[in-house]
């Protein structure tokens, strides 16, 4: 009986870990899903009272050779509105916008989707807990939901649906302390296919310019007569931005603090006589509080109360 008493005990510490564990391997999944597949997809993106609507289109090109080589390719394209048509090609994300240049930059995703989908799991392993739901219908699917569930009160959480057979994600949900939903990503139609699209051929061969435009290098940094003194748990900062001019006036300090996976932003300019202003966009806070002679403005994936708190940390 003490032999079988332990092995139950065993049985259950052990479960914990094994639903953990199975919930990574689904998301693991549907991160790959995401990397491998060709596919046409339309999503809808909603966030407070906007509903936006974007095609999608990846895939997976191979050279043949001694050592073949793979080139990703997408194009992301809003489809209810006028704007930026995005391309990626490898590591060049391209922006086409009407009578302006092409804007290139360097990065493995296109940001304008969700960055959840493309960080290192390693490092969101840190940030966060897998747990896997149950099973829903979604877009004529059946879907498994995961929960991603923050490990810090500074951050969200996101509720992940992945398409059963394929592992892609057909949903995301951002949400907050008290499930909530902030923000919501979601698949209204896909199609997986064997082989790159017309428009990604296009790509492919397209002349483009290969290198970003590289601002300046800074020689000497110059000097803030003002500090922060706090940062939210798991936040570090990545740069203090150097004093730059705006619409309204001299910026006279700013910082970007980030947890690898979310940035948020806190300018510190003179005052504009007007008294604080506080709202929301899906997840995204966005603060301006008045301090003596300078307005603090904090923007950011956080909780109003946290953005009050670094607004509050400037010195």
């Amino acid at each position: 009986m003490p032999a079988f008493f332990w092995w139950v005990c065993l049985l259950l510490l052990a479960l914990p870990a094994a639903a953990s564990n199975d919930g990574w391997l689904q998301f693991e999944r549907g991160q790959q899903a995401v990397r491998q597949f060709n596919f046409d997809l339309t999503f809808v993106q909603v966030r407070a009272n906007q509903i936006n609507t974007f095609r999608w289109l990846h895939g997976v090109h191979q050279t043949d050779g001694a050592i073949p080589v793979k080139t990703e390719l997408e194009q992301l394209t809003p489809q209810d509105l006028t704007g930026t048509d995005t391309f990626r090609r490898g590591d060049r994300v391209y922006y086409a916008t009407p009578d302006r240049p092409v804007q290139v930059t360097v990065n493995h995703y296109i940001k304008e989707l969700p960055a959840i989908l493309f960080y290192n799991q390693l490092d969101i392993m840190k940030l966060y807990d897998a747990v896997p739901g149950s099973s829903t219908s979604l877009s004529g699917r059946t879907a498994q939901l995961l929960r991603l569930t923050a490990l810090a009160g500074s951050r969200f959480s996101y509720w992940l649906w992945l398409d059963a057979e394929t592992g892609f994600p057909l949903r995301v949900d951002t949400v907050d302390a008290d499930n909530q939903v902030l923000e919501r990503w979601m698949v209204v139609h896909l199609q997986v296919t064997p082989t790159l699209s017309t428009e990604l051929t296009q790509l492919l061969t397209a002349d483009l310019a290969p290198d970003p435009v590289l601002l300046p290098e800074v020689i000497k940094p110059l000097t803030s007569d003002f500090s922060l003194n706090w940062l939210p748990d798991g936040y570090k900062l990545v740069s203090e931005q150097l004093p730059i001019v705006t619409n309204n006036g001299a910026m006279l300090a700013s910082w970007l603090l980030t947890d690898g996976l979310h940035q948020i932003s806190v300018f510190v300019q003179p005052s504009a006589g007007v008294p604080e202003q506080a709202y929301r966009d899906g997840a995204t806070t966005i603060l301006v509080q008045p301090k003596q002679k300078v307005d603090i403005t904090v923007i950011g994936p956080l909780e109003a109360a946290l953005a009050h708190r670094l607004a509050n940390a400037v010195q």
